[in-house]
């Protein structure tokens, strides 16, 4: 089962990626999810999985991508 996200969920995931791209050695999807996992950390199953859908993985993927 999947959860949405927010805008404003959204938007602090997207800037906290970001500074974990820019400041670190990851990638971006890297990023991304290092910074779901801060944000909302109840978005990540005990097995490290993450709960929300591919689609918006992607979306916030793009998200730091087009703050470069």
């Amino acid at each position: 089962m999947f959860f949405w996200l927010s805008e404003k969920e959204k938007y602090n995931i997207t800037s906290y990626a970001f500074s974990y791209f820019m400041t670190s050695d990851l990638g971006v999807y890297d990023s991304v999810v290092k910074a779901i996992k801060m944000v909302k950390p109840k978005k990540v199953r005990k097995d490290g999985s993450l709960k929300i859908s591919k689609s918006t993985l992607l979306e916030l993927q793009l998200r730091v991508k087009n703050m470069l």
